[in-house]
């Protein structure tokens, strides 16, 4: 995403381009999210591929050895897995042909996409990869989050308002910019750029059956899951409902509170380089991203819904407003103008590094932090460390059994992935002989207390993240001096 922001420098300016690629890499939020497993980073890298696809194919680009890479991977990945299903189930369980199979698919599927990739480049100069590009981004969107059209929505709101506001307001003189050409990103440019005639007829359709097979195909688990398909229209009539009704605790300014207590550079930055993209009115991208970040913002914060990850959609276009902003401050013909951008830009971009590597590796479970949603508390290292030291101590080791009875664990699954008999129930059972038990602490102690007093003692309990508390159970002849009975659990932490 940081390197795709480089290539909106025709759009935003050398300068602008870099400092946009900097602050989307030191966006605490951006580092924040995508350190864990989350679909939300590759759903805003689709957003601005999308955008950066559709303005080369506007422009009538010719691809370029990435975005024919990307083209090729797409279409790989849309008929490999199949194949190699299909492969499975001709080969069933003979292993030498399965192999054998898979190899023979993977070949005649490898050179079909070169052949298709050939056809495309030879195709009015490759311009259509762009195009299919775009088409594929959507897709994927829509196909990776519920929420997909709302950017969909707001990006073409923010297009149709460029032209708008050009037509309102324009400036006496135009000057023109020898570094920013964007005069070729409107209706006009996207008509010509599509074609006339049978081209555009085949371009359009071979847009939409790609849109249609990739939502298909994921949908649909590489159609191994035929009930998915019904399932698109539900994902989309379930979050009208949850988002208006789950996750609404955090009140309506909750976007506006939490970026400007970590992302205030970026928020501070980008409302200048929204004033300057409009009060200047020439450069129309960089109008379109501003209208594209505030829209976002005011989308969301006119959704009850609130939930940290989704400010990454509108922080993402704000990083390249704001990049525009002091770009076009660098520009200026004052040398006071030139060191007041270098200024700002170094200034937030330090400000920016210290805050994401005080909320990264500092406050990580800091659940007070805006961007720390019920994450696994550092504490809970700590009952794994107790589990290790009493598993040596029964000299049993990794074969230690150990006993989950609490119905909240994850992500205790991962640590406990080399223990061959850590058992998970997700209720009290009946136990007598394992060597520790691991139970919620609070919910569970009026059970625990009646079922396992004979035979285990309390080591001590640890938050695994907020509002959830395991506590540890040890056997009565493992259990260290330290350890209480278990009648007294409810006096203590």
């Amino acid at each position: 995403m940081v390197v795709l922001c480089f290539y909106l420098r025709p759009y935003i300016g050398k300068i602008g381009s870099l400092f946009a690629g900097l602050f989307v890499a030191l966006s605490p939020g951006m580092v924040f999210i995508s350190r864990y497993f989350i679909h939300e980073i590759f759903f805003v890298f689709l957003s601005l591929a999308m955008v950066v696809s559709t303005a080369y194919f506007i422009e009538k680009r010719k691809p370029g050895v990435i975005a024919i890479g990307w083209m090729a991977l797409i279409l790989l990945t849309c008929f490999l897995p199949s194949t190699l299903t299909l492969a499975s189930n001709i080969a069933a369980d003979k292993t030498s042909l399965l192999w054998m199979m898979r190899g023979l698919f993977f070949i005649i599927e490898a050179g079909l996409i070169f052949y298709v990739m050939k056809m495309l480049i030879g195709w009015n100069d490759g311009r259509p990869v762009y195009f299919l590009l775009t088409a594929a981004c959507v897709a994927l969107l829509f196909a990776t989050k519920e929420t997909a059209f709302i950017t969909v929505g707001t990006l073409i709101i923010a297009w149709g308002c460029v032209w708008i506001w050009r037509r309102i307001y324009r400036p006496a003189v135009e000057e023109v910019d020898p570094e920013i050409n964007d005069r070729d990103l409107n209706w006009r440019g996207l008509v010509g750029a599509i074609g006339a005639g049978g081209d555009r007829v085949l371009l359009i359709v071979a847009a939409a059956a790609l849109i249609v097979y990739i939502i298909v195909l994921f949908f649909s688990s590489f159609f191994t899951y035929g009930e998915g398909i019904s399932g698109f229209y539900e994902a989309y009539t379930i979050w009208t409902k949850t988002g208006s009704k789950d996750h609404t605790q955090n009140g309506a300014f909750a976007y506006l509170r939490w970026g400007l207590r970590l992302e205030a550079p970026i928020f501070i930055l980008s409302a200048v380089g929204l004033i300057i993209a409009f009060v200047k009115s020439r450069h129309r991208f960089a109008i379109f991203a501003a209208l594209w970040a505030f829209g976002l913002f005011a989308a969301y914060t006119l959704i009850p819904y609130k939930t940290p990850w989704l400010a990454l959609s509108f922080l993402l276009p704000m990083c390249i407003t704001a990049g525009y902003g002091i770009g076009q401050l660098a520009a200026g013909k004052s040398n006071e103008s030139r060191v007041a951008a270098f200024g700002l830009g170094l200034a937030a971009a330090c400000v920016m590094a210290y805050q994401t590597y005080d909320l990264n590796f500092v406050r990580y479970d800091d659940d007070s932090m805006p961007y720390v949603y019920a994450h696994t508390r550092r504490e809970f290292l700590d009952m794994m460390r107790t589990i290790d030291h009493y598993a040596e101590k029964s000299d049993r080791g990794k074969d230690a059994q150990i006993e989950i009875v609490s119905p909240d664990y994850w992500p205790m699954v991962w640590y406990t992935k080399e223990y061959t008999h850590a058992n998970y129930w997700s209720k009290i059972v009946d136990l007598k002989d394992s060597e520790m038990i691991v139970a919620k602490k609070g919910e569970q102690d009026q059970e625990v207390i009646r079922k396992y007093s004979a035979g285990y003692e309390y080591v001590g309990s640890w938050a695994l993240r907020p509002g959830v508390d395991l506590m540890l159970l040890v056997r009565r002849d493992l259990a260290d001096p330290g350890a209480e009975e278990l009648y007294k659990i409810e006096s203590l932490r």
